[in-house]
């Protein structure tokens, strides 16, 4: 599974959301874990590319 394809689908709809992993394996073929890997892995990437908050340390 691809983290690429998972960090893709998670900038189209603005973040993680319940079942993502699921919807990515219908879509995509392949087992919901491994794609729960893949979004795990995606949303490090995803959540590093938003700006900080106010007020926190970059």
């Amino acid at each position: 599974m691809s983290s690429s394809v998972a960090l893709e689908a998670l900038r189209r709809t603005g973040g993680h959301r319940r079942g993502l992993a699921a919807e990515l394996a219908r879509e995509h073929g392949g087992v919901d874990r491994s794609w729960q890997r893949a979004v795990n892995e995606a949303r490090v990437v995803y959540e590093r590319e938003q700006p900080a908050e106010p007020g926190t340390p970059p």
